[in-house]
């Protein structure tokens, strides 16, 4: 009943399908899991390294950026070879193992000061088999829901993961304020109790249709060929990495050390206004499911990365608190409108025998963005923050300009759901 009241709602279409309600609460508790883990492993790290903390965290998110950078073209091809409902059961299954072994590696530490390179180990793979799911978890949403309901479909994920992430990082901090960070990592096993039933159940069909006479790298450097050659997808996706490579490390992987020393901020001052990121994630989640038709037009796209730029140029410039909390809030913003209109012009322009090796680009991406903030963090360190922020965004803003005057024909782009036939499995 209560599924059949949300999906006559226009901003709550796609919760029509049976499938897209299962893979939404699945995607939601991972969504909750993710951050919770992650700052458990920091809070570890914390309690058993203390005096090399600092290498070991930067260690444990580059090993989660190779693994994307490693995995995602990979995952797309295997998206794009096998049923992705089967896929995705084999990647839960596989996650929930993982998981387990970095449970016991945490609590048991059974290799002693060594037990950090087999936790960096086991990290790597779990990140890496996230890069598999992620670009299959995305293509199967028009099998799902049609083309119809995708931008909405698509909306609908992005909520799911901003609703959970404020939720689980107080909570993340809570546990780990109680009990021991092992235990806490272990007790984040219960989520697979609801995420296997919850894929075992879905019944929708979608086989990738790659071509099997080649190898899966052949498959790879099909995919990446296929992109390179379609304008749109090409424009997309060079927008999309240069927001992640360029203009994230400014404000998000520098922005907690530019408000506490550049700003003098205290740290609660730090957490009030890093917490309008978050809200300007989550409105503008509501929005995109709202007015779905919003992420089809690359005008959305356009205006969403310019927004993104010129808010980080300001963030880099002020020294305003009140300022800074507005364009933070603007960041969030665009940030999810980036994303959710750069995927759903992409599900809307690919052939669906590329839908999982193109969508394996946006985990690269973020890959990529959180690679580069070493080199970027490194330059800080000599030059400044005052001078490698405002050259970051200024660099963006160059470079959108860029992508948008090579393609002015993307900002009138608006794909429409006619213009690709789906089958949906009900």
């Amino acid at each position: 009943m209560l599924a059949a009241f949300l999906g006559g709602h226009e901003s709550m279409r796609s919760l029509r399908h049976r499938d897209f309600q299962l893979l939404l609460a699945g995607s939601t508790i991972v969504g909750f899991t993710m951050p919770v883990q992650f700052l458990t492993q920091i809070f570890w790290i914390e309690d058993n390294y203390a005096s090399r903390e600092v290498l070991y965290v930067g260690l444990l998110a580059a090993s989660r950026g190779f693994a994307l950078l490693a995995f995602s073209l990979l995952g797309g091809a295997i998206a794009d070879r096998f049923e992705r409902r089967r896929v995705l059961l084999g990647c839960e299954s596989t996650a929930f193992t993982l998981n387990a072994l970095i449970a016991v590696l945490m609590i048991m530490q059974p290799f002693g000061e060594a037990t950090i390179a087999a936790l960096l180990g086991l990290t790597f793979l779990a990140a890496g088999n996230m890069a598999i799911d992620m670009p299959t978890r995305t293509a199967s949403i028009p099998a799902i829901v049609g083309m119809g309901d995708l931008a909405n479909g698509i909306s609908l994920q992005m909520i799911g993961q901003q609703l959970a992430a404020p939720l689980a990082l107080p909570l993340a901090g809570f546990l780990n304020g109680l009990f021991d960070s092992g235990h806490v990592y272990a007790g984040t096993l219960a989520a697979w109790l609801f995420i296997l039933p919850l894929i075992s159940s879905l019944r929708y069909h979608s086989v990738g249709e790659a071509d099997r006479h080649q190898s899966v790298l052949g498959n790879v450097r099909a995919g990446l060929a296929y992109s390179w050659r379609e304008p749109t997808i090409f424009a997309v996706v060079s927008l999309v990495i240069i927001l992640y490579v360029v203009g994230m490390p400014g404000p998000s992987t520098l922005g907690p050390v530019w408000m506490t020393t550049v700003m003098g901020l205290s740290k609660a001052q730090f957490g009030a206004i890093a917490m309008t990121w978050g809200l300007g994630a989550m409105v503008a989640s509501f929005v995109f499911a709202r007015r779905h038709a919003l992420a089809r037009r690359g005008g959305s796209l356009c205006a969403m990365t310019l927004l993104f730029a010129v808010s980080a140029i300001i963030f880099a410039h002020s020294r305003y608190i009140p300022l800074t909390a507005v364009v933070n809030f603007t960041l969030g913003f665009s940030l999810v409108g980036t994303i959710v209109s750069g995927s759903t012009i992409v599900q809307y322009a690919v052939s669906d025998e590329m839908r999982g090796r193109v969508m394996g680009l946006f985990p690269l991406a973020m890959g990529l963005s959180m690679l580069s903030g070493a080199p970027v963090s490194a330059v800080g360190q000599v030059t400044g923050l005052p001078v490698v922020l405002p050259i970051l965004a200024w660099s963006m803003l160059a470079l959108v300009l860029g992508v948008i005057f090579v393609r002015p024909d993307l900002r009138r782009l608006e794909m429409r759901a006619e213009a690709a036939a789906v089958t949906v499995a009900t």
